[in-house]
């Protein structure tokens, strides 16, 4: 028996991708994806970054898609969003779905998409990067939003967290365990793997090209560079480490962003020359910069519900430093093997953090078993689907 399957998504995700690929494949199922705009797969700008791009590893291929608008969501709400929605209904109704798979709660076109689709009687399954702990709220917001949520989730049948801050978001807004499966939030673990294999062999000829002596120890932050992100904080904490620890230290930055011209310039009060800023590089570049790196730092103090650099990371056999609002620290960081969890406002323990980085022996192998990966969330959905 073929099983239809709708996909319905904000826009074109690199990290979704696989997922889509995989349930794909599978023989009895059908499946569709609905995007509802294309941004990522044209060059467009994003907002935190800063600058315009569009993802170079095929984030639409290896699936039947359909965008609903070319236009970008950003700032679509109100009666625009729900006139988007009302033509997402419709394409996914001319589809005539057994089930549909939502990612995410929000924006408007996508709170309004699923409430429609629910009134109609479609079953729905929600995977969506939910959490108590990412955003500071009032104590009458947040029960205006508890009580949204509520009601809102009582539209799916079934939810797959991706992690564990997940689960208790889910567990507080009174959905039953029994509706839940696992799916931790994961990477393209292959594509990445391909950039592992390629460019870790070549570590030790990058970073004497670059200057870097042995001894010395790489931090490297990746990512967007704006006040969520709380990238200030490092070299605060730089400016305590002692002149010993700052002579051997070098610290790489990829990304970019609004705070970027303050962020290098402080560091570079710390580090002069042994700091590098290279920014806004697509998914196929990351490698470079991993391979020659030693500890990633991820101090993010709001709305990190994951942080899917710290898979990239410890793919590529990096410890992390990340501070305790990064949504995946109690899934991934269990001990200083894998790396170093800190309060996001405490600059004097992300300097100590720094300091015993950079007397541990490197690492340059993983057990990339335990790291999470796209097919989890794959099986747990064909697994509903068949049940």
């Amino acid at each position: 028996m073929l099983i239809k399957l709708a996909i319905l998504v904000t826009h074109p995700v690199q990290y979704f991708a696989p997922v889509f690929r995989e349930l794909a494949q599978q023989q009895d199922l059908q499946v569709k994806v609905f995007f509802g705009c294309n941004h990522g797969v044209i060059p467009s700008e994003d907002i935190n970054f800063g600058v315009v791009f569009k993802w170079d590893c095929q984030p639409t291929a290896g699936f039947e898609h359909e965008f609903i608008s070319t236009s970008s969501l950003k700032g679509l709400r109100g009666i625009q969003g729900i006139k988007l929605a009302t033509k997402a209904v419709a394409a996914i109704n001319r589809y005539q779905p057994d089930a549909i798979l939502i990612f995410a709660y929000s924006p408007t076109f996508i709170t309004v998409s699923t409430l429609l689709l629910g009134l109609t009687g479609h079953k729905l399954m929600l995977r969506a990067e939910t959490t108590n702990e990412a955003l500071s709220r009032s104590y009458i917001k947040d029960k205006i939003r508890q009580l949204f949520l509520s009601f809102y989730y009582r539209q799916f049948t079934h939810f797959f967290p991706i992690g564990t801050n997940s689960i208790n978001h889910y567990l507080r807004m009174g959905v039953s365990k029994s509706c839940m499966t696992l799916a931790h939030y994961a990477i393209d673990t292959d594509f990445f793997q391909k950039q592992v294999d390629f460019w870790l062999p070549q570590r030790e000829t990058l970073r004497a090209n670059a200057g870097i002596r042995e001894q010395d120890h790489v931090l490297i932050y990746c990512g967007k560079m704006f006040p969520a992100k709380n990238p200030l904080i490092i070299p605060d904490a730089l400016e305590k480490l002692s002149s010993v620890e700052k002579e051997k230290t070098w610290f790489f930055a990829v990304g970019d962003g609004e705070l970027r011209e303050e962020f290098e310039g402080r560091v570079k009060l710390q580090l002069g020359e042994r700091t590098i800023f290279v920014g806004f590089k697509n998914q196929s570049e990351l490698g470079e910069y991993y391979a020659m790196a030693d500890t990633l730092i991820l101090p993010s103090q709001n709305g990190e519900t994951w942080g899917l650099v710290v898979n990239e990371a410890l793919q590529f056999g990096l410890r992390v430093i990340i501070s305790d609002q990064v949504g995946c620290a109690k899934d991934l960081i269990k001990n200083i093997k894998h790396g170093w969890i800190f309060s996001c406002i405490d600059t004097l323990q992300l300097a100590e953090i720094i300091s015993q980085a950079i007397v541990q022996p490197k690492l340059r192998c993983r057990e990339l078993k335990s790291l999470p990966h796209p097919s989890n969330l794959a099986t747990s959905v064909y697994v509903q689907l068949i049940a």
